[in-house]
């Protein structure tokens, strides 16, 4: 596992105010002042969030989870632009590869992948150093002269990077469960093994990713501090 010291450490790790603050208190004494308080007073002295229209939301979720949660809000809209209005009717071939729809859902991968480089690692370095190779990569989709085989190479090389810190942090079981549903995602996509169905199975499988992201995401040292802050409140709520 990484240091403080070391590329992957929790630069962001919380040092909120807001525990120190439930602790210095009787927590039935800091649930009668929450009930007197507005949502801002609530938010800002104890970092609780009190909405009817959210009940289970009892404070923001950690950094690392809003980073893999907004990676794959934003691919979202244009995988399913491409898939459900133009890949099955543009032909085989440079009409389909080279189309507008096919070259933003391919980049915005690459927009997952650097979001979820900072989900797994909980750290602006290295999450900048990914968001400059992901640039780079982002640009090449959008050359008059689109290069399949080496856009398909960047995707795989940098979702493997992107889930590198796991195996860092010593994860490896998690690891080895991540790196098994990307091998079997990348045959489905490379080899069709299955025919025209392979596709749906590629999506299929890729999908097994997300909770494993979630994990990797609030097992980091910087997602402690918020999920702690939740639990507190959630407890002061109930009371």
């Amino acid at each position: 596992a990484g240091t403080d010291t070391s590329f992957f450490a929790s630069s962001d790790e919380a040092s909120f105010s807001w525990t120190q603050n439930m602790m210095e208190y009787d927590p039935v004494t800091i649930a009668q002042e929450m009930s007197s308080m507005s949502f801002y007073e609530s938010y800002e002295k104890f970092g609780c969030i009190r909405s009817t229209m959210f009940p289970s939301l009892h404070a923001l979720p950690p950094l690392p989870v809003l980073a893999a949660t907004a990676g794959f809000i934003l691919h979202t809209p244009f995988s399913f632009m491409y898939h459900w209005k133009y890949a099955h009717r543009l032909p085989p071939g440079l009409a389909r590869i080279e189309h507008w729809s096919r070259r933003f859902d391919n980049a915005f991968i690459h927009v997952i992948s650097t979001c979820v480089s900072y989900a797994t690692s909980g750290s602006w370095k290295y999450f900048l150093a990914c968001a400059m190779v992901n640039a780079d990569c982002i640009y090449r989709h959008f050359l008059p002269k689109v290069q399949p085989r080496q856009n398909f190479i960047r995707i795989g090389v940098m979702i493997t990077v992107s889930f590198m810190p796991i195996l860092w942090w010593g994860n490896i079981i998690l690891f080895v469960k991540v790196s098994v549903i990307l091998l079997i995602s990348a045959w489905l996509f490379a080899s069709y093994p299955i025919g025209g169905w392979s596709h749906s199975a590629f999506h299929v499988a890729i999908a097994m990713l997300p909770p494993l992201l979630m994990i990797a995401a609030c097992n980091l040292s910087s997602s402690r501090a918020q999920i702690q802050t939740a639990a507190m409140c959630a407890v002061l709520q109930e009371m």
